[in-house]
């Protein structure tokens, strides 16, 4: 581990502009949506704050390449933290998805502690964030998943959910070329996604992956496929508000977000 946060942990406070909390977002370089996304659910109050983590290089087109990066990737995430938790946030949310989700329950969990001690405040994981969301909408156990992914990936995510007691009626990934073009798909390309990904079956759609822009299209995916949506980054943000006790509902970001 790298020690530059060895010595700093946050020791939150309050300012002119955040009366109420500072939220601390560490964002991979290449993602783009996860800052204007939280943006758009901040509540009065309370600032955002970025910071961004360097991530090797994740080979879409050498599958056996991609599987070993999922596996052994590691970023620069304490470097990332030792720069913005001297603004003294409450919270830290991690708009970096992919790593969460690997293992089960209980590994997700130990992640979350190791982090949380390493900055002395809740870091909220997005894996962890995903499945409060869906124990607040009442933990229906038939899920479908949506991600920007390739098939080791989707696995992977797969594997977490089903470790985790959920029944995966489908993952759909919609193989995304490089961690750029993720941003680029259109609101019509997503909701096509959602449709090859949608089954009868399924009570709840999910989805994974931070720099595919799905926020503002949750309460429409939801009025289409009439079912709830726990979009990655609305679960991050609302949860990591949650755990400071910010209990304001995020207007536009679907049932989940209103719990």
């Amino acid at each position: 581990m790298h020690d530059q946060t060895s010595n700093i942990k946050s020791i939150p406070s309050t300012d002119t502009l955040a009366i109420r909390a500072k939220v601390a977002i560490v964002v991979p370089a290449t993602n783009t949506v996860v800052q204007p996304e939280m943006e758009l659910m901040r509540p009065p109050g309370v600032t955002n704050h970025v910071t961004r983590m360097v991530l090797p290089p994740r080979p879409y087109d050498d599958q056996e390449a991609y599987k070993k990066a999922l596996e052994t990737e590691k970023g620069n995430l304490e470097v990332a933290l030792a720069s913005v938790l001297v603004c003294e946030p409450h919270v830290v949310a991690h708009g970096h998805s992919i790593h969460s989700f690997r293992g089960d329950a209980n590994r997700a969990l130990e992640e979350e502690k190791r982090l949380e001690s390493l900055c002395g405040i809740p870091f909220i994981t997005p894996s962890r964030a995903v499945l409060a969301g869906l124990e607040a909408i009442g933990n229906p156990s038939k899920i479908a998943i949506l991600t920007p992914y390739w098939p080791p990936a989707d696995e992977m995510i797969t594997n977490f959910f089903e470790a985790c007691g959920y029944e995966v009626t489908k993952t759909y990934g919609m193989k995304s070329v490089g961690p750029t073009a993720v941003a680029r798909f259109t609101a019509e390309e997503i909701i096509s996604a959602f449709e090859q990904a949608d089954h009868p079956q399924a009570e709840a759609l999910i989805h994974v992956g931070t720099n595919l822009p799905v926020s503002a299209l949750t309460a429409l995916i939801e009025a289409k496929f009439g079912k709830p949506l726990i979009g990655v980054n609305v679960a991050t943000y609302w949860w990591a508000l949650r755990k400071i006790g910010i209990l304001d509902p995020l207007h536009g970001m679907g049932i989940m977000a209103q719990k």
